[in-house]
């Protein structure tokens, strides 16, 4: 069917992110999110793809991993789904190996754990009794929602938004200022100027999906389209096995050299 014909509003294309702009991302992340991040830059997968990954889910014996996801796009269609794994990205991975081989290894449920121990070995003033119950009585009238095993493709949008956000911030009198609330920043600024701030955060906002896209443009300049397409998990539903074979020797060859 012919572009605008079908009657379903069409999106607009995902463009690359530029590697600065990541880069100045990094910092305002959390360890197990800028984790996420530099898998998917160094393997080109979903952001769902890189959620749900598992030591058990990676085969080690080679000197090219080999990540084949428990759930992705494909699988409904009876396609599999194999993700190579090259030096730089094992070394990312190894950072997260926990003595379970099932775990997932970018948690928020780990990371909320190592945050509250880094803040406890930071602490200044003592524990007091007062404050021990005081900040106990809390936890049972406004419990807060239990972190999870793994991100969902959700939570990770978010989390990369609000860093943008940090990294990013509105010009001039636009941006929060030291010391002041959220509701005292939207206080302070007129309705039009929160929607300049607003047009701002979209401007320098990027999404984990663009990673991806960015993968693509790199691998297909260096190594050509069909490195891309065998890289991104696009083999055709009809390809035989031998073309099959022929992808995973040409991913694990490439991911050596790039991932």
């Amino acid at each position: 069917m012919a572009k605008g014909r079908s009657g379903i509003r069409e999106t607009k294309s995902i463009l690359p992110v530029d590697d600065a702009v990541v880069d100045a991302t990094l910092p305002h992340l959390t360890r197990h999110v800028r984790g996420l991040v530099e898998f998917q830059r160094l393997t080109g997968c979903r952001p769902g793809e890189a959620c749900i990954v598992r030591r058990s889910d990676i085969d080690t014996g080679g000197d090219v991993w080999l990540y084949r996801p428990a759930s992705h796009k494909g699988e409904w269609r009876g396609k599999s789904r194999v993700i190579a794994l090259g030096p730089k990205v094992q070394a990312v991975l190894r950072q997260f190996f926990t003595p379970s081989i099932d775990d997932y290894l970018f948690s928020p449920e780990r990371s909320a754990e190592e945050y509250r121990a880094a803040r406890s070995a930071t602490r200044v003033t003592p524990r007091f009794e007062s404050h021990m119950r005081r900040n106990a009585d809390k936890r049972v009238k406004k419990p807060k929602k239990k972190p999870t095993e793994h991100y969902d493709t959700i939570g990770y949008g978010h989390a990369v938004a609000r860093a943008c956000d940090r990294a990013f911030p509105p010009p001039g009198d636009l941006a929060k200022r030291e010391g002041e609330t959220q509701d005292g920043w939207r206080a302070r600024l007129s309705e039009g100027e929160r929607e300049t701030v607003k047009a701002w955060r979209k401007a320098h906002r990027w999404h984990p999906n663009q990673l991806r896209h960015s993968f693509a443009t790199k691998v297909r300049k260096a190594h050509g389209l069909e490195a891309a397409q065998v890289l991104l998990g696009h083999a055709r539903a009809d390809v035989t096995q031998v073309y099959a074979e022929r992808n995973e020797e040409l991913a694990t060859e490439v991911a050596g050299k790039i991932g």
